[in-house]
Formats: C-alpha cells, structure tokens, sequence
C-alpha cells in the first residue's frame, strides 16, 4: 500500500499483463487501478462475442488476482465512468490502448478531452497494432489502398521486441466498488450455444501464449497450405485471442520471424496474414 496517486488503467481489447504498453507505464509510477467499462460499444455487440467478452474478463481478472490486484467493473458512458473513478480514488492519470474503429475513436477522443480539463493526464498507448496507421505512408504521402504494396513497406520494419509483465502491481490504499461480472450475465443469449463453442474457447493469456507455442512448433511449417484445406487443423486459431489482446501481434510476429529464421516455410505466410489484419484496421482508421 502506499499514499502515491493511483493511474487508472482502462483495459478494452487489450486482457493481457505482458506486453502492454498502458500497464507497463502505469506500474512505474505507482498504484495500478485496472478498470473495464461496460458501456454502449459492449452493449453493442453480438450475443457471441459478448459471452467470449464475459468469459475473457473472467479469466483477466484471474490473472490480476495472482498478481495482487483486481479488475474494477463498471458500466456507463465511459468519459462519466472515468471522471468518477477519478474522484473517488484521487488518480491523477488514465492510460489505455488505443483502438481504431470509429466508434472507438470518437469515444476515446471524447474522454481524453473530458479528463484534461480535469488536469488528468490521459494518455493512449500502442498495443493493438505493429504499426499505427499514420506511420506507414506512400511515396506520395497517402496510405495505401492495396494490400501487397503495404506488405512491402512494412514487412523489413522493426517491430519492438514485447514487453514483458510488470513484476509488481502496487495495490491503491483504497479500491473503489466494483460491480460483478456474474451480474451483467454477458453470456444470457448463448443458451445451449455456450455449451457447443466452449470446448473449442482456449481462454486467457497463458492459453493465447501455449497456442501460439504449439502452432509455430507443429503447424507453421505447412501453414502456406493447410490453412486452405478445411479438413485439416493447419490454423493458428488465435484470431479469438488477438481479438481481445489476449496476446498481442507483435508477440506473434515475433514468434512467427523466429520460425522462418528456422526454416518454417509457412512462416512467412502466418507474418503476411498478420499483416492483413494491420491493413485492415489501416483502412478502417483512414476510411471510417
């Protein structure tokens, strides 16, 4: 316990401890108050992906327990969630990942002006993405439009090696209320579904972390081909994890240039789809 000022760390699409640029930050400077807010973006969603959301804060808030800490739920428009988050602990920073979809933009935007005028420093980190949208240009200046030109501009780029976890969370003096998770019932609409899909769910970091392992070792190899052929188990299936940051690209990119310095033929392949997914969120950002 200590009587520094807690940061509030805003987790979305980001339920990891390791390489996490907002968290790794917020540690440094003292007491770590890690929030997920449930508002009208999760409301939003699907009925599946709001289970898979449920049973991904449920195994985050695991991980944080381990670690001595707890994640604080609450539900509301997050530029008013925040300020009273603020006002109840005395934090003095909020840090998050950034996200790219319009609606994500529109509402982060809106919540860094609110706590700046509170005299908050509030600041978003790169997590998401290997590369923000607004670094990777043509020669004309403009962002690029087709995929394969785009993989040459970035494919010989340096992505930073991963962070690692903070090795501490320092607990506020006080923590504030936190509603449960059992509480908002994410997964009321699945019904029988749940019962079908959860066999196939690899749930949290440290699977996220084993499946990837388990795929550069047996599967990368002939991934330029098997990932075509339905009747074979030749994915990564991580697309569920990285989904929810419950392991990051740039942990998979890594992995993925490792096995093709081994060898891998297929490694190659599994960094081009990667980088697919960038292109994607690139367009999105610049396209909304």
């Amino acid at each position: 316990m200590t009587d520094t000022p807690p940061t509030l760390v805003w987790f979305r699409r980001d339920l990891r401890l390791s390489d996490h640029a907002a968290l790794t930050e917020a540690a440094k400077r003292g007491p770590v108050i890690p929030v997920f807010i449930r508002d009208a973006l999760v409301e939003g969603l699907g009925t599946a992906p709001q289970w898979r959301l449920g049973l991904g804060l449920g195994a985050f808030a695991d991980a944080l327990k381990d670690k001595g800490s707890r994640l604080i739920l609450r539900s509301g428009p997050a530029p008013e969630v925040l300020s009273e988050l603020v006002e109840e602990t005395g934090a003095r920073a909020v840090y998050w990942s950034r996200a790219y979809d319009p609606d994500s933009v529109e509402r982060d935007t809106r919540v860094k002006e609110v706590l700046k005028d509170k005299g908050i420093d509030a600041q978003s980190f790169t997590g998401h993405l290997m590369f923000e949208p607004w670094t990777v240009e043509t020669g004309q200046g403009g962002f690029y439009k087709v995929y394969t030109p785009f993989w040459k501009a970035v494919c010989d780029r340096d992505v930073p090696a991963p962070l690692s976890s903070p090795s501490d969370l320092k607990a506020p003096t006080t923590w504030p209320d936190s509603e449960t998770l059992a509480d908002w019932n994410l997964g009321q609409g699945m019904r029988r579904g749940a019962d079908v899909v959860r066999p196939y769910v690899r749930l949290g970091e440290k699977a996220a972390q084993t499946r990837l392992g388990v795929f550069m070792r047996d599967k990368v190899a002939d991934y330029g081909t098997t990932r075509d052929e339905v009747s074979k188990d030749g994915t990564s299936c991580l697309s569920e994890n990285l989904s929810l940051g419950e392991i990051s690209p740039a942990q998979c990119w890594h992995a993925g240039r490792r096995a093709m310095e081994d060898g891998k033929s297929g490694a190659q392949t599994f960094l081009k789809e990667l980088v697919w997914r960038e292109f994607a969120y690139h367009l999105m950002w610049h396209t909304p």
